[in-house]
């Protein structure tokens, strides 16, 4: 499955760019595109990404579509959602 990332603030900043796409197996959780990002995007560990439980520090979020925050790493996402990655308090 393709995920759209999209990235705002010291993500984008530190990605260097304002977005990518991720793929991942079918079945893959939030938690699974986490990991990815900390592999692909290695200046999200510290800032972004805690890199010994490689979950989200609590000043980031994913949200779906615009319309949802992810609450549960460990939701399964679905193939072709547009995933933004932004600090908690970005939102409107």
């Amino acid at each position: 499955m393709d995920l759209n990332v999209e990235f705002l603030g010291l993500a984008r900043e530190l990605a260097g760019t304002r977005s990518c796409t991720i793929r991942l197996e079918g079945g893959a959780t939030f938690r699974d595109l986490v990991s990815s990002l900390a592999v692909h995007f290695p200046l999200f560990i510290g800032p972004i990404i805690d890199g010994s439980s490689l979950e989200l520090m609590r000043a980031f979020m994913l949200n779906v579509n615009g319309r949802a925050v992810v609450n549960d790493l460990d939701a399964q996402a679905a193939d072709g959602q547009r995933v933004l990655l932004m600090f908690a308090e970005a939102g409107g």
